[in-house]
Formats: C-alpha cells, sequence, structure tokens
C-alpha cells in the first residue's frame, strides 16, 4: 500500500513533464518540422522574455503574493528604453527602467506588507495606474529606433544560441539557486508558509513580503528591455497577456498559490509546456482567438486542482 501511494505522489508531481514528453512525442509524429532545430530555438525564444518575469513570479507566489501590475511595468519598460536610449544611451537607459521597474515594486510592496492593502487591489490599482501613464507617455502610439545595437541585444547569437535564450537559462540558475540554496530563499518561503511561524522564527515577515515585489518590478522592467530590443520598438499596449501567462506557468509548474512550495525548476517546465502547447496549436494552424481561450480554460483547471488537492490534504 504504500509503495502503491508513492508510485501515485510520484507521477502527480511529475504529471507536468509527463505531459510535456507527451506532447512533444505527439506533435513530432503529426508534424515533421516540430522537433527541428528552428523550431525548439523558436519556442523557447518565445517563452525566454515571459520566462524571467515568470521566475520572479515564482518567488511571489512562493512568499504567498502576486502582482497583476507586471503588464503595464513590462510594457512602460519597453517604451522609456527605447525613448531614453535616443537621449541618455543603451547602458544608462537600462540602469534607469531597472530603477523605475524597482520603484514601482517597492510602491507594491509597501501597499502590501506596511498599509496591509490585497495584494489584488494593491497591484490592480498600479496596473491600472501605469498603464495610464505609459498610453499618456506616447500619446498611444507605439515608438520605434533603428539602432543596430539594440537590433542586436535582442536578435544576435553566441554560437548559434540566441541572447534571449541563454539570459532565459542563466536567470533560470540564478532563481533556482537563490531559492534552494541561500537562507534569503529560505525565508521566502517560510514566510510563505506560515506568516505567523515566520514571525515567531525571528524573520522580518515585511522585508521579505516587500522584497518580492521590488523583484517582480526589476524582472518586468529586464523583460520589457529585452522585448524592446526584439522588436526595435516599444509600447503601451505591449505585454497585455503577461501576469496572466506567467501566473498560468507557475502555477502548472505546480507552485502552489497557497504559498510555501514551489520552485524555478517547476516555473521552468510550466513555461516549456505553454510553449510546446501553444506553438503546437499554431503549426496545426488554430486561430490566435482560440489559443487565448485555451490560455483561460487551463489555467482554471490548474486553480480549480490545486484548490482540490489542497483541501483533500487538509
Amino acid at each position: 500500500m504504500y509503495r502503491k501511494v508513492n508510485y501515485i505522489k510520484f507521477i502527480r508531481d511529475k504529471s507536468v513533464l509527463f505531459f510535456l514528453i507527451l506532447m512533444v512525442v505527439v506533435m513530432s509524429l503529426v508534424k515533421s518540422n516540430f522537433f527541428s532545430t528552428a523550431n525548439i530555438t523558436n519556442i523557447l525564444v518565445q517563452i525566454s522574455i515571459y520566462g524571467i518575469v515568470a521566475f520572479a513570479m515564482t518567488f511571489a507566489i512562493i512568499c504567498g503574493e502576486f502582482d497583476l501590475s507586471v503588464s503595464s511595468t513590462f510594457a512602460l519598460s519597453t517604451i522609456l528604453f527605447i525613448d531614453f536610449s535616443k537621449r541618455i544611451g543603451i547602458l544608462p537607459s537600462m540602469l534607469v527602467v531597472f530603477m523605475i521597474g524597482a520603484i514601482i515594486g517597492l510602491f507594491n510592496g509597501m501597499l502590501v506588507s506596511k498599509v496591509k492593502m490585497n495584494a489584488f487591489i494593491a497591484t490592480m490599482g498600479t496596473m491600472v495606474a501605469v498603464k495610464g501613464f505609459a498610453l499618456f507617455y506616447t500619446d498611444g502610439k507605439p515608438i520605434n529606433t533603428t539602432d543596430e545595437i539594440i537590433y542586436s541585444m535582442g536578435n544576435g547569437k553566441i554560437l548559434g544560441i540566441p541572447y534571449l535564450i541563454l539570459v532565459f537559462f542563466i536567470v533560470f540558475i540564478i532563481s533556482e539557486f537563490i531559492l534552494k540554496k541561500t537562507n534569503f530563499g529560505r525565508k521566502i518561503y517560510a514566510t510563505g508558509g506560515s506568516k505567523k511561524v515566520a514571525m515567531l522564527a525571528g524573520i522580518n515577515v515585511e522585508f521579505y513580503k516587500m522584497i518580492v515585489f521590488v523583484i517582480l518590478g526589476v524582472m518586468a522592467s529586464f523583460g520589457g528591455v529585452m522585448l524592446a530590443a526584439r522588436v526595435n520598438a516599444g509600447s503601451a499596449l505591449y505585454g497585455s497577456d503577461l501576469a496572466l501567462s506567467v501566473v498560468t506557468a507557475v502555477v502548472i509548474g505546480g507552485t502552489k498559490l497557497t504559498g510555501g512550495k514551489g520552485s524555478a525548476i517547476k516555473t521552468l517546465l510550466g513555461m516549456l509546456m505553454i510553449g510546446v502547447l501553444f506553438n503546437s496549436l499554431t503549426l496545426l494552424q488554430v486561430q490566435a482567438y482560440y489559443q487565448e481561450i485555451v490560455k483561460g480554460v487551463i489555467l482554471i483547471l490548474v486553480v480549480s486542482l490545486d484548490s482540490i488537492n489542497g483541501k483533500s490534504k487538509g
């Protein structure tokens, strides 16, 4: 009986990996070009920009929080990076954009940890305000650049591997190391697992709740810079589905919305599954608006299953 239960637990814990392998095998049989180097590279490039924000969202969800404003911070960052790069140069503009992302994240963190606002309300308000500012700043129009250095940042390769993919995996390795091997990561798990127990253990819960929002703000800005370099443009409309996409990936991967559990590896698997799924739908010529329906249904199913599993364990 004990061994049987262990098998069931193993299958449940590895269900995302099994489903990912199944999709790859099926699509390789259905579409001969699916498993080509070009298509695999395309999938990794497609998930890389949202992926780095997903790793930051993993920190927040493990800590028992989440942030809806990342979409607006992301969009604003594409605009400011392109605009500032023309005025003060590429590197200074990146630093300024990251600082602005950190300030937005700090503001959210203050509202949640100090003012004690619900994260949903706080970050939704910030999302609307930042989106409004982005539209005001550009008069609702995209801004472009012809800077070849910026273009090479988003489209260049080293040893045949796109820079974006390298950045994605570097952020993944750093995220997993911080969460699993550092005292900082352990305290984030403790804060999300039980705020009361964490406080009794002497952990500054307010600080860790605040810092995860700062991390999210910086990484949303980083993602915005990556996209701006990729398309050589900035727009208030970019990344409108970012928050939904990264939360979906994090939850699908197995990180619990209740906090205290999860990892960057699980988020990586979640991002890969979403990337393979939507690449498959595209190859099968499923129209884009149907794909959005699929994304919403998947999120509802996964969150429902997460809630049911939590109740059954309770």
